[in-house]
């Protein structure tokens, strides 16, 4: 009996043990927070951020005052960012959910420029990036847009938040010239999706007068992110200055950075045609490429297929392109149209190129130019290209 005694004592010391520690691995709810996070807020509390709880902030959805539509927005707080690409993860972020269930109930949203002021003071970087998102529009960033970014430009740190600043203000560089330096600046920011933002809003006209804006654009050629690189280099054209064009030829003289060619190529090609506008005639641009495109002997990658992708196509609706021709008197047709049948039956060039190089002759001198380059495509051997070739002719004038 004292035996059994015993052993009952000692199995109740057990499941006694067991239940404590069971309480212990799973936490209560009033539990504090691990010493390596910060405490939410009651009012950050984002349990209670649903799309209902956000529906409720709105008293009518055919109505929706700033107020409210600011207050919806201010649920972004919640959100997550997608550490891949930088942005909302907007299968997550449960504002996006809210809203489209208010378009379902006839909403009627005010412009994101009426909460802008509001949610560009809130705390969590998120929601002040979708008040910097507001500033790029059509017409361009307003006096108050302008205002607000200012300070902003003045306090913010978040690089997600920068980001957004930046892509807000990309069109605004001429325009003032505290926005054109805090776009130099951001180019040389650590995080390089700011750079990536930094690179697209130079590398366009609409900083082509920044103080220094060639210069921090061909700075980005050799940044350490590739994708900043390429997109500094596709841009640069659009400044319109020749001197991207020595930096750009080193690039595409340098084997080893095979990834940036068609990237660059694009830089040239707007720089001497211009697509779709035609506006620009350099002709030291246009030799540039046509000297990359005679690299022999051509490999699979070198040159690239898709630098000719960047001017098989010319807009002429209004006469663009025949304009273009009357004053780029440097253009040799013939020239041209014996290069592109070069590297159409060239069998070491990457045939991805040959259906744009055989677009090309189409679209620079039609069915005529199109009938001189009938051998090259037959001694191509590739049924792809014949069929595309075809393709041109029967619809080329």
């Amino acid at each position: 009996m004292k035996k059994l005694s015993l052993s009952l004592l000692a199995a109740l010391m057990l499941l006694n043990f067991g239940a404590c520690k069971k309480a212990e691995e799973k936490p209560a709810d009033t539990a504090a927070p691990a010493a390596t996070e910060a405490p939410a807020p009651a009012a950050n509390d984002c349990s209670a951020v649903t799309v209902d709880s956000l529906k409720a902030k709105v008293a009518d959805p055919k109505a929706i005052t700033s107020d409210e539509y600011a207050a919806v927005l201010e649920g972004m707080a919640c959100c997550t960012i997608n550490e891949k690409s930088f942005t909302i993860d907007k299968k997550t972020c449960v504002v996006n959910d809210a809203l489209d269930a208010l378009k379902k109930d006839g909403a009627k949203f005010p412009s994101l420029n009426t909460v802008a002021a509001r949610l560009a003071k809130h705390e969590s970087p998120l929601v002040r990036g979708k008040a910097y998102s507001s500033f790029s529009s059509l017409f361009g960033a307003s006096a108050k847009d302008i205002s607000i970014a200012k300070e902003a430009i003045q306090n913010e740190k978040d690089p997600y938040a920068l980001q957004e600043l930046v892509a807000g203000l990309s069109n605004e560089g001429n325009k003032d010239p505290d926005v054109g330096k805090f776009l130099l600046d951001m180019a040389k920011h650590e995080n390089m999706f700011v750079r990536r933002k930094a690179a697209i809003a130079l590398a366009n006209t609409w900083s082509d007068k920044v103080d220094g804006a060639v210069d921090a654009v061909i700075a980005l050629f050799d940044d350490a992110d590739d994708n900043t690189a390429k997109l500094a280099c596709a841009g640069a054209g659009k400044l319109g200055s020749d001197k991207v064009i020595e930096p750009i030829v080193k690039i595409l003289n340098d084997e080893s950075k095979e990834k940036m060619h068609g990237e660059c190529m694009r830089g040239l090609s707007t720089m001497w045609l211009d697509y779709p506008f035609h506006k620009n005639h350099n002709e030291a641009a246009y030799k540039a490429a046509m000297d990359y495109l005679k690299k022999s002997p051509r490999t699979n990658k070198i040159p690239s297929w898709s630098a000719v992708a960047t001017f098989s196509t010319v807009a002429n609706s209004k006469g663009e392109f025949d304009n273009w021709k009357k004053e780029a008197t440097w253009f040799k047709m013939d020239e041209f149209t014996g290069l592109m049948a070069d590297l159409i039956k060239d069998t070491n060039f990457n045939w991805l190129g040959k259906g744009p190089a055989i677009k090309a002759v189409a679209q620079f001198g039609g069915k005529a130019e199109l009938e001189k380059i009938a051998s090259a495509v037959e001694a191509s051997g590739d049924d792809k290209v014949k069929d595309a070739y075809k393709k041109e002719l029967e619809s080329a004038k």
